[in-house]
């Protein structure tokens, strides 16, 4: 995935150019399947490929992207006004859905609710409809504008309302989010008014005329919309309501011919120019990386599938009580601080100092402005990371090693005890935790030094690019998981002290600015505290702790005075023990030689960075609750260690002693 070579600052120019130009011709707040498939192919052209230097070639793709952003401008189509919500209903006063929903719908709602959630913990909402992502660019006085509907169930209506903390109910609380009632408000203009505009539904409507009309299809049937406009608005106006007692709705619309294939044009042309100018820009394909890049994908979207089968939606319910329910709803605060142009409140994200995933929250806010509620950035990061283990894997280990490894960790869990497992990642990201994100950042800085080292160009003047990526993506992977401060100290340190010791001044400032990102956590927090946290306020917690540094402190005096603290003692093993049991042999077995490896003067120089970072994130062990989805990255570091010492010693050592036995 990586690309190291004498142009590398003119490529890395030539391809932001190239995701700028994307994003102009696909648009903001694309959450179509084919935006997912262009990006998708736009990364394996990257991995895959050279992006060409050729003049000829650029004239065609800036002829294409010109036709591009024509096609759109001149193929418009009118907009349909959505207004969305889910209902909470029951005895409240000042409800905005009492004071303005019109009444046969409130009624309707209300009583189903009652009779359907009688135990109600939450309050209603303080606003009538749900801000969508999209009134950052389209200010709508609803929730969005649309150009078409066709979905078939509530998670394919795209909500983001269904993922608010407020409706986060546990065990037999009510109600459930997954059978939130909700409501959908749609209104269209005279553009519509057209013979053959037929709206089509399953499920319970409302008609807005000069009184509300009141139509149910217990099957699913179309109406057409050109009797039912209002004569003195000159709109159709209707809602659809799902109580939980009602039928579950389904919704699709069929405008006037010349609209249906304005929008078809719209799409493909766009998607076609966008497939085309990838394949102009990008030459020397290599075979088995598109073949790689593309299992990496089909293997990461049939999981997701199996596992949480409404990914077919293009949308996510996420857990209640679970970090990705908590930080999609930041996101969404961020999203609405935006659409009101209140900036510091954006930049707050939902809490005034951070706690356990600073940045997490912006990139979902990034995936909503490019993707809307489409969770397209967790395809990218399931996709992305086998391809950054593999680099690592082969640089360190040879191909055919790396090729094993690999395997494994798609169908064999050799290696699952390291977090080495495909299936263990795609888990974390549907559920919405930032280690897979945060370890694809941290493992593509490492792989970065390591490309950089074995092609002998560790200190190349002219490769500063590098340098600032590297201090990029090692404050990014910090930004999303606090607790890799220590491998984060020891990759800067050793690339810092390597850069001076060959006064690489430059190359210094630009590690510098890379890094530089990191104090964005700090500053917030001052910001927001007028205190000075450093990173999270996690770290500070009695619950996180299990053993404090103090403690080891008073333990070995105890020793020294020949007075053993017996509570003390107890204590820090039963946490070790905690954290890594006797009969783990393998875990043991692992530490012993990143400990070698990391003492060794015989070993290459890149392995010991990594026995380095292995032994640093394992000194969290001794102090923090650091196991399961938090040591992934501890022990896949550790798992490289291991596979390098069995490789160059055992390995050989086996195949010294055949030969000499088959002499």
């Amino acid at each position: 995935m990586l690309k190291i070579n004498n142009t590398f600052n003119c490529k890395v120019l030539l391809n932001c150019f190239f995701i700028i130009n994307l994003i102009t011709i696909l648009g903001f707040f694309n959450s179509s399947w084919l935006s997912l498939i262009a990006w998708i192919f736009f990364f394996m052209c990257i991995y895959s490929a050279n992006i060409t230097i050729k003049k000829s070639r650029w004239t065609i793709i800036i002829f294409a992207t010109i036709l591009a952003i024509g096609v759109k401008g001149i193929i418009k189509t009118p907009y349909i006004e959505e207004g969305s919500n889910v209902f909470i209903g029951g005895n409240f006063e000042n409800s905005i859905f009492k004071k303005e929903l019109p009444t046969a719908v409130f009624n309707h709602l209300n009583e189903d609710f009652i009779k359907k959630f009688p135990n109600n913990i939450s309050a209603p909402s303080s606003y009538l409809f749900d801000n969508a992502v999209s009134k950052i660019k389209n200010r709508s006085a609803e929730s969005r504008l649309i150009k078409s509907i066709d979905w078939d169930n509530r998670y394919a209506l795209q909500l983001s309302a269904f993922n608010n903390t407020k409706y986060n109910a546990y065990g037999d609380q009510q109600p459930k989010r997954d059978l939130l009632p909700f409501f959908v408000k749609y209104t269209f203009p005279n553009e519509f008014k057209e013979k053959n505009s037929r709206l089509c539904w399953k499920g319970q409507a409302y008609l807005e005329l000069d009184e509300i009309k009141n139509i149910f299809h217990k099957e699913k049937k179309c109406i057409f919309i050109e009797e039912y406009f209002h004569e003195k608005k000159n709109t159709f106006t209707v809602w659809f309501i799902e109580t939980g007692l009602s039928p579950k709705l389904t919704v699709s619309f069929i405008p006037p011919k010349f609209i249906f294939f304005k929008n078809l044009l719209n799409k493909y042309s766009i998607f076609f120019l966008v497939t085309l100018i990838c394949l102009v820009a990008y030459e020397n394909f290599k075979r088995f990386n598109i073949l790689f890049f593309s299992f990496s994908f089909g293997i990461s979207f049939v999981i997701m599938y199996f596992y949480q089968p409404i990914i077919l939606q293009r949308f996510l319910l996420f857990e209640g009580g679970n970090d990705g329910l908590l930080y999609v709803h930041f996101a969404h605060m961020i999203v609405d601080g935006i659409i009101q142009k209140d900036y510091l409140e954006a930049f707050r994200g939902g809490e005034n100092a951070y706690d356990l995933m600073p940045f997490y929250r912006y990139f979902w806010t990034f995936n909503y402005i490019l993707y809307d509620e489409s969770p397209w950035i967790i395809f990218f990061t399931l996709t992305f990371l086998p391809l950054v283990l593999y680099n690592i894997a082969k640089n360190l280990l040879g191909q055919s090693w790396a090729l094993f490894l690999m395997f494994c960790w798609f169908f064999l869990p050799l290696f699952e005890a390291f977090g080495f497992y495909h299936f263990y990642y795609v888990k974390l990201a549907v559920r919405g935790f930032a280690e897979p994100l945060s370890n694809l950042f941290f493992f593509t800085a490492i792989a970065l030094i390591i490309n950089l080292y074995k092609t002998n160009a560790l200190l190349v003047s002219n490769e500063k690019m590098i340098y600032f990526f590297f201090g990029l993506a090692l404050s990014i992977a910090l930004g999303l998981r606090a607790n890799i401060l220590p491998a984060f100290l020891i990759a800067v340190s050793y690339l810092f002290i390597v850069l001076l010791k060959s006064k690489s001044y430059k190359n210094i400032f630009f590690l510098g600015a890379g890094l530089s990102l990191s104090l964005i956590m700090p500053i917030h927090n001052f910001v927001f505290t007028k205190k000075f946290i450093p990173l999270t306020i996690a770290a500070y917690k009695d619950w996180n702790l299990g053993a404090r540094p103090s403690e080891y402190f008073m333990l070995i005096i105890s020793f020294l005075k020949f007075n053993i603290d017996f509570g003390l003692l107890k204590k820090i093993t039963s946490h070790i023990n905690g954290e890594i049991k006797l009969y783990e042999i393998w875990y043991h077995i692992s530490i012993f030689v990143s400990l070698y490896i990391s003492f060794s003067k015989k070993s290459d120089r890149m392995i010991r960075l990594i026995s380095w970072l292995s032994v640093s994130m394992l000194s969290l062990i001794l102090f923090y609750h650091v196991g399961g989805r938090y040591s992934y990255l501890t022990w896949t570091l550790c798992l490289f260690v291991l596979s390098y010492w069995l490789k160059n010693n055992v390995y050989t050592f086996l195949l010294k002693m055949r030969k000499k036995n088959a002499a």
